[in-house]
């Protein structure tokens, strides 16, 4: 983000620059920063978290217990069952962990300086629409295949298509009847509520990333330097906010789709 700071008249473009190709295929700045992310939390995960033990000893291994607990507590909150915060938590703690770093980890200073035939070679890859609705795309098609493993596919598609109940409303009789062909196109409407959750989800974190790298251009531009410092320090926080969000999103889009199984109460 500080290469924007050197050039103040300058507004980032929403598609991300081409560093180069590799036979034929562009890599933008937007891959190559998750690339860079990918290898960070590898170098953790073989560096640190391959030395934690049972009875914790270092403080790192106490946060990360610490943080997987809190937000074991904050899932089931929003499913409302141990048993889907259980089984989402693999995937809220990537989105929280990938969207966190994403939109934080080029507030390190001259990160974003470093150039490929004059062009950064790092992105903050939540502003890149490419990168925040690939993520949405991901997450609603696993909560579908999640949904249908839970339910069964005809039961699951039967949610969406409701031919059963139509027939068993007009063998009950007429009114019974119009008031299952409602719940007929209520049900080929969740199909659209179902792919507009991609967009809403992709879009939200995209606009609200690409917005803060664009007022921090305007306001450094206007503002010299002590209104900038205080809006990147807003920024780290609604980095971290974003990532709260994400994760909630998906936790609570997975519990209104996959149906209960033997669970417990909280």
């Amino acid at each position: 983000m500080f290469d924007f700071l050197r050039r103040q008249s300058e507004v980032p473009d929403v598609s991300p620059d081409v560093v180069f190709e590799i036979f034929g295929w562009p890599i933008s700045n937007s891959a190559l920063q998750i690339f860079f992310i990918l290898i960070l939390v590898i170098l953790f995960n073989f560096l640190v978290v391959r030395k934690f033990k049972v009875h914790p000893t270092s403080r790192v291994q106490h946060f990360a217990e610490w943080f997987y607990n809190t937000m074991v507590r904050f899932v089931q909150s929003i499913t409302g069952s141990e048993q889907k915060a259980r089984d989402i938590m693999p995937i809220v703690l990537s989105l929280f962990v990938f969207v966190g770093l994403a939109n934080l980890i080029n507030f390190i200073p001259g990160l974003t300086s470093i150039t490929y035939n004059g062009v950064s070679i790092f992105r903050t890859p939540t502003s890149d629409f490419n990168t925040t609705f690939s993520m949405a795309a991901t997450l609603i098609i696993f909560i579908q295949f999640a949904a249908i493993k839970r339910a069964g596919i005809f039961s699951y598609i039967g949610k969406f298509f409701q031919f059963k109940q139509i027939f068993q409303g007009f063998k009950k009789s007429i009114g019974e009847g119009f008031i299952a062909m409602i719940g007929f196109f209520v049900g080929l409407l969740d199909i659209i509520s179902e792919l507009a959750k991609m967009f809403s989800l992709s879009l939200r974190l995209f606009g609200n990333i690409y917005a803060g790298e664009v007022l921090l251009v305007v306001i450094f531009g206007a503002l010299a330097f002590a209104l900038p410092s205080l809006w990147m320090s807003l920024s780290l926080f609604f980095g971290v906010i974003q990532a709260i969000v994400f994760g909630a999103l998906a936790a609570a889009y997975y519990a209104s789709s996959v149906p209960d199984e033997g669970e417990e109460s909280l």
